[in-house]
This record gives C-alpha cells, sequence and structure tokens, in this order.
C-alpha cells in the first residue's frame, strides 16, 4: 500500500531532540553528523519526506537545543561548531527547497480525498434514488374471476344480458358458447310470428388488446470520475524538472515499545564468526575484544557492509576504543554510518552487562536501529543481539548518574532480543575488515 503523503507540520512534530547535559556533548557531535548524513542520502534518493525529518532534527539540534549544553562553547569544540553551523545552513537551504514540494502533495492528496468523498455521496444518493422509483412501479394483477361479460359492461352496442360467458373448464380456449333467445320470435303487437335470423356460426369472444408493461423512467446517470475509484498509485511530483519525488523504500512492521517505526537492518551472516576469529587470541587471554558496526544506507534499508577493529584497550569484563578520531577519519573517508557495535565475553554468558547498556545507549540515541551484538564463544547461547528497550531502557540508562563502574539498574526490561522485533535481518553477502590496531 502507497504510504499516504504527510504535510510538513506533522513532520515537524516528528523533529524534536532533547539534550540531556549529563550526556557528553560528543555524543550530541557524532549524533547530528550521522543526522546530517542520513538526511543527505534521502535527499539524493529523493525521499523528501526522510529527508525533511532529519534535516528539521538536525538543525533542531544543532540551532535551538545544543546550545543549551554546558560545554557548548567549550574550546575543544570549536572545529565541531564550525562544521556544525556550516551543515545546518545547508540544512535549512534544504529545508526550504523542499517544503513547498511536500505541500503541493499533501494538498493534492486531501483533494483526492474529497473528490472521492463527494463521487461516494453522488453514487449513494443515485441509489436511492432508483430505489425509490422502483417502489412507485404500478403492480399489475389479473382477477382470477375474469370473464367476457364484466369486461364488455358499458361497451355501446354490446347487450351483454344476452351472453353469460363463462369459464369452461373443459375447452381449451377457456370459453363456452353464448345462449342466444328461441328462434321463433312472437310479435305481440300484430300477432305475427318472425323467423330470427341469425348466424350460422358463432364467433369466438373479441381478444383483448395486449398488456403494455410500463417501464420506470430512472433517474438521470450521475457522471463519476473512474479515475477515483482505482487504485490511488503515490503521486510524482517534480522537485526540479528532471527529479521525481519518491515515497520511501521498503519498510517493516517493527517498531520501539513506544511505537516509533525502526527501519529495516541487514547484518552480514559471516559477520559473528570472522569477529570471533579476530578476537580469539583475546579470548584466550580472557581480555574483551570490540568492534564498530558501520554500513550505509540506500533504500530506506540500513546495511552493515563494514567491521571496523578501532585501537583499544581490554580486561576480562571491559574494553575501551582509544583514538576515537581516527575512527571517524576512516567512516567519514569511505562514506560510512555507525550501526553498533559488536564486542565479546570470554568469561561471561551472553548478555548485557551495566557498563554495555551505558555504551549502547550512545549509539541507539544516535540512531533508534542501532544494536549491540555479544560474543560468548566458551557459553551457550554464544551469540545474542540486543537494544534497549524504548521505553523504559533508554530512559533510565540516558538517566542513569552512576559511575561508569558495575551498578545494578531497576529490575525492569531495559534490553531485549533485537532479533524478536523483526527489525534485524541476516543475509549472506560479503562484507570488510578494517583493523585499525597497531599490534594486531
Amino acid at each position: 500500500m502507497a504510504k499516504q503523503p504527510r504535510s510538513p507540520a506533522e513532520l515537524e512534530k516528528l523533529s524534536i531532540i532533547p539534550v540531556d547535559p549529563n550526556i557528553s556533548i560528543r555524543l550530541y557531535f557524532r549524533s547530528a553528523d550521522l543526522l546530517f548524513k542520513q538526511a543527505h542520502i534521502y535527499k539524493l534518493e529523493h525521499d523528501w519526506e526522510h529527508a525533511y525529518v532529519l534535516y528539521m532534527k538536525f538543525t533542531n539540534l544543532g540551532i535551538s537545543e545544543l546550545p543549551k549544553h554546558p560545554a557548548y562553547k567549550n574550546a575543544e569544540n570549536k572545529k565541531s561548531l564550525k562544521q556544525l553551523n556550516r551543515n545546518c545552513l545547508e540544512a535549512l537551504e534544504a529545508l526550504e527547497q523542499m517544503k513547498p514540494v511536500l505541500e503541493e502533495a499533501y494538498a493534492s492528496h486531501v483533494k483526492k480525498i474529497e473528490q472521492a468523498e463527494e463521487a461516494k455521496k453522488a453514487s449513494s444518493i443515485s441509489n436511492q434514488t432508483t430505489q425509490w422509483l422502483l417502489q412507485q412501479r404500478p403492480v399489475e394483477t389479473v382477477s382470477k374471476d375474469w370473464n367476457l361479460q364484466d369486461a364488455l359492461k358499458g361497451v355501446a352496442g354490446v347487450r351483454t344480458e344476452y351472453s353469460e360467458v363463462a369459464k369452461s373448464p373443459t375447452t381449451g380456449t377457456g370459453y363456452q358458447k353464448a345462449e342466444y333467445p328461441s328462434l321463433s320470435l312472437h310479435n305481440q303487437s300484430d300477432g305475427y310470428v318472425y323467423q330470427a335470423q341469425l348466424p350460422t356460426s358463432v364467433q369466438s369472444p373479441p381478444q383483448l388488446p395486449p398488456k403494455i408493461r410500463q417501464q420506470p423512467t430512472l433517474p438521470p446517470k450521475i457522471p463519476i470520475n473512474r479515475d477515483i475509484h482505482s487504485p490511488e498509485l503515490p503521486p510524482k511530483i517534480k522537485l526540479h524538472e528532471d527529479k521525481e519525488i519518491h515515497r520511501s523504500g521498503p519498510t517493516t512492521d517493527a517498531s520501539t515499545e513506544r511505537g516509533e517505526p525502526l527501519r529495516k537492518l541487514l547484518l552480514p551472516k559471516r559477520l559473528h564468526a570472522r569477529f570471533v576469529g579476530i578476537a580469539d587470541r583475546n579470548t584466550r587471554n580472557k581480555i574483551e575484544t570490540c568492534g564498530i558496526l558501520a554500513g550505509t544506507l540506500k533504500n530506506n534499508i540500513l546495511k552493515i557492509t563494514t567491521l571496523i577493529i578501532p585501537k583499544q584497550t581490554g580486561t576480562p569484563d571491559t574494553c575501551t576504543t582509544e583514538n576515537e578520531e581516527d575512527l571517524f577519519d576512516i567512516q567519514d573517508k569511505h562514506d560510512l554510518l555507525t550501526f553498533g557495535w559488536i564486542h565479546t565475553h570470554p568469561t561471561q554468558s551472553c548478555f548485557l552487562s551495566s557498563v554495555d547498556l551505558h555504551t549502547h545507549c550512545s549509539y541507539q540515541l544516535m540512531l533508534p536501529e542501532a544494536i549491540a551484538i555479544v560474543c560468548a564463544p566458551s557459553q551457550t547461547p554464544n551469540f545474542g543481539i540486543f537494544r534497549l528497550t524504548d521505553p523504559p531502557g533508554l530512559d533510565i540508562i540516558s538517566n542513569c548518574k552512576a559511575t561508569p563502574a558495575f551498578h545494578p539498574h531497576p529490575d525492569l526490561p531495559i534490553y531485549t532480543a533485537a532479533e524478536g522485533d523483526g527489525h534485524v535481518g541476516i543475509a549472506d553477502y560479503d562484507f570488510t575488515v578494517l583493523d585499525l590496531r597497531d599490534n594486531k
């Protein structure tokens, strides 16, 4: 079913991203960068609705919300702010171009709905009129006791008193011969007897004229636009003379616990085994290993195409990335978006620890579809794909003020298996590994 157009006002309601002063401003800079890149991709694909929402989120974050962060004016953020402001100008220009196109698409959609309602109403009136006229048709009945004598009563020149015509139970014609008076008629005036000259044969009763069936007069036909009842295709609206507007690409029925839709995220089938092999030496030494899941956005599908192994330090229970600027530069160079992370549990089972929950919160705040993969080679199960529930998990963890060390959280369903919600698909395709560690 074609997606129904939405007005710019409806789309703008989806653009609010509040800033939490307790979350690192660097995370918001990365979130803003991810929003801007996604919006640019949707714009290139002429998917104006998705592009409009993401550009609105980006400008709302960069212009309205991020200045409220206490670290906004810190000297170390000067470079990031310069890039943010430059991107905001581009985003505002794109919004100005797209808004009238979206308004036109929405107005056209509303007009079609109104036309369809008018045609439906006219069709209903026509049907009611026809039904009323059919109810007014005269009812033709023929009495079972009909006879010619009664039918000829009052007709000039016919003496019904001398003819008694009735239905005959034996003749095929349904009539019997009329009986006439005696052939000898006595004239009382002169006493002379006259002989009546009667016809030699009695004619059959005259046939009645055929019945004329009255046809009801139907109301005039009301012209109906047939295009209104045909399947409605998404309108193709030109932003420029050589570019047609497209709606969204493939979607899923998956959504967060609060009902926000989740896009399809594709994961390479062999990525898990490949990562476990890369981490094998650390696993045997009981040291955690982590990697970044990066990829591309195309036709509304997030596809993990690259496994990045950043510089890092690890312990039996933790893993911390180093030189993140190098990681960001690599992603920018290859036009890669961040879709989540993967790490091992060499000594523990397959779950998200309290530290893992906080790590993943930063990814999911940037991207609702972001996933956390846990590999526990010596346990059963040895592999799991998770995300924070939203709500309550994302709200609980993002507002948790505890130290980074292990600590308890409320006994609530804070995270869930991402495979179960239908937005993650595992497919057999090739992917790239970028190992940024000095000592591999």
